[in-house]
C-alpha cells in the first residue's frame, strides 16, 4: 500500500510540477526537440507511475492472505479492487476519448481538394493546389500523404518562400507529428479540465512541433526564405506568433547555403 501511495504521489507531483518547469520559455524555443522530448518523457513517466501504483495495489490484494492481521488483509483487498476499478475506468475513458480524435484526423485528399483542384503526384507525396482565400498551407498524413496549397497563399509568396513553406509541411509529414499531436490531445481530454497540465502539454506540443518543422525547413530551403514567408503570412493573418517565429529564424546561426538541399520530392 505504501508503494502504491508513493507512486500516486509521484504522478501527482509530475502533473503539478511539469507545466511549471517545462513551460515553453526561451530555452525551449532554442531547443525545441529537447523540450519536446522532456515533455513526453514526463508524461510517460507519470502514466507509468499510475499504472505501477495500480499493479502494486492488485499485487497487495493477492497477498492479503499473508497479512499479519484481519484489518491489514481487508485494506489490501479493498485497495486491490479499487485499483482494478480505477484501471477499468481509465481504459474506458481513454477508449471513448481516443475514438473521436482519431476519427477527426482521418481526412482524405478528396475531402479537402474539390474536383477543380490541381493535384500533382510526386514520388513521396502529393501536392494539391486549391482555389481558396485561406493563406495557411496544411499537410495530410496517412498512407498517401499530401500537402495542400491555397491559391491565395501561392499568390502572396515568392517561389523560394513557397518552397520553404512546403518544406515546413514536409517536415511535419516526415516526422509523423500528427501522432504526437494526437497523444497530446488525448492526454488533455482525459485529464480534468481544472488541471492545466493537459492544456499546457497540448499547447507546448503544438508550438514545439512548429518550431521543429521550422528548423528542418530552414535547413532545407533556407532560413531567409522561410522567415520572409512566415512574416508575409503573419501580415495577412494578423498572427503575431508567426512574426516571432520569423524573428527566431533570423537571429539564429545557420550552416552555409551550399550545405542545404531541398528534397526532390517537394520541389515545385
Amino acid at each position: 500500500m505504501l508503494l502504491s501511495a508513493a507512486l500516486v504521489a509521484t504522478a501527482l507531483v509530475l502533473i503539478v510540477v511539469t507545466p511549471t518547469v517545462l513551460k515553453a520559455g526561451p530555452w525551449a524555443v532554442r531547443h525545441p526537440r529537447t523540450a519536446l522530448l522532456m515533455w513526453f518523457s514526463a508524461c510517460a513517466l507519470g502514466c507509468a507511475c499510475v499504472v505501477a501504483s495500480i499493479v502494486a495495489a492488485v499485487i497487495g490484494g493477492l497477498m492479503a492472505g499473508d497479512a499479519p492481521d484481519g484489518a491489514t488483509a481487508i485494506a489490501l483487498t479493498v485497495g486491490s479492487w479499487l485499483g482494478l476499478g480505477v484501471m477499468g475506468a481509465a481504459i474506458a475513458l481513454i477508449v471513448t476519448t481516443t475514438e473521436p480524435i482519431v476519427h477527426a484526423s482521418r481526412v482524405s485528399l478528396s475531402d479537402v481538394v474539390p474536383a477543380h483542384g490541381s493535384v500533382d503526384e510526386r514520388r513521396a507525396l502529393t501536392l494539391a493546389r486549391i482555389m481558396s482565400n485561406d493563406v495557411v498551407a496544411c499537410s495530410l498524413p496517412g498512407r498517401d500523404p499530401a500537402i495542400i496549397i491555397p491559391s491565395r497563399l501561392e499568390a502572396a509568396l515568392t517561389r523560394p518562400q513557397l518552397q520553404a513553406v512546403i518544406a515546413h509541411e514536409y517536415a511535419h509529414l516526415r516526422g509523423r507529428h500528427h501522432l504526437l499531436k494526437a497523444v497530446a490531445s488525448i492526454n488533455a481530454a482525459c485529464l480534468p479540465p481544472r488541471l492545466r497540465a493537459g492544456r499546457e502539454f497540448k499547447r507546448a506540443t503544438t508550438l514545439l512541433l512548429e518550431l521543429i518543422a521550422d528548423d528542418a525547413a530552414a535547413k532545407q530551403a533556407g532560413p531567409v526564405h522561410l522567415a520572409n514567408a512566415l512574416a508575409a503570412i503573419g501580415d495577412l493573418t494578423g498572427d503575431a506568433g508567426l512574426h516571432l517565429r520569423a524573428e527566431r529564424l533570423a537571429i539564429r546561426r545557420w550552416p552555409r547555403s551550399r550545405s542545404r538541399r531541398v528534397p526532390v520530392a517537394i520541389k515545385i
